[in-house]
């Protein structure tokens, strides 16, 4: 759990600032430097992973990590370079599906993982309504944000680095 915990600990940090940040009305450029660095963070650690790889576990681990730290380098562009949100929507929606798919699979093994996944799906879900269907649901994003930053993120990511997980 080691990675996924360094992942998720980035990730929390990172969703409680956007969505302080959607709240306060902060400039969307100013939250630039934290999710390129989340992304990069958790891009190069499942490349690391992906170069060890030596079964199906660890080839859909750094799957699932790529989609975390895509999702935060496309958030960063898309400031960077104001970007059209559509085509991040739908890459939410393809995520949603996938973390749907997950939640199924992991409710077996460690249901802790398989609510987890479920939170997400919820997270990226949101995503895909508000920038793909342009859906008005920018009030929910804040609250959304910082409860999945807090209970899905940073603190699952505190007992998977203590070892308590």
């Amino acid at each position: 759990m080691g990675v996924l915990g360094i992942s998720l600990l980035f990730v929390g940090i990172t969703l409680i600032m956007n969505g302080i940040n959607r709240f306060i009305g902060t400039d969307a450029r100013s939250s630039v430097f934290m999710n390129a660095v989340t992304g990069f963070v958790i891009v190069t650690a499942n490349l690391i992973i992906l170069t060890k790889a030596a079964g199906a576990a660890d080839y859909q681990n750094a799957a699932s990590g790529f989609l975390f730290g895509f999702t935060y380098i496309f958030i960063a562009a898309n400031h960077i370079w104001g970007l059209d949100w559509r085509p991040f929507g739908w890459f939410s929606l393809m995520v949603v599906i996938y973390a749907v798919v997950m939640a199924a699979g992991s409710f077996g093994a460690d249901a802790r993982l398989g609510l987890l996944w479920s939170a997400w799906a919820l997270l990226w879900l949101e995503g895909f309504l508000e920038s793909g269907l342009g859906l008005p649901l920018s009030r929910v994003f804040p609250y959304l944000s910082i409860a999945e930053g807090v209970f899905a993120a940073f603190v699952p990511a505190v007992f998977m680095l203590t070892g308590t997980w």
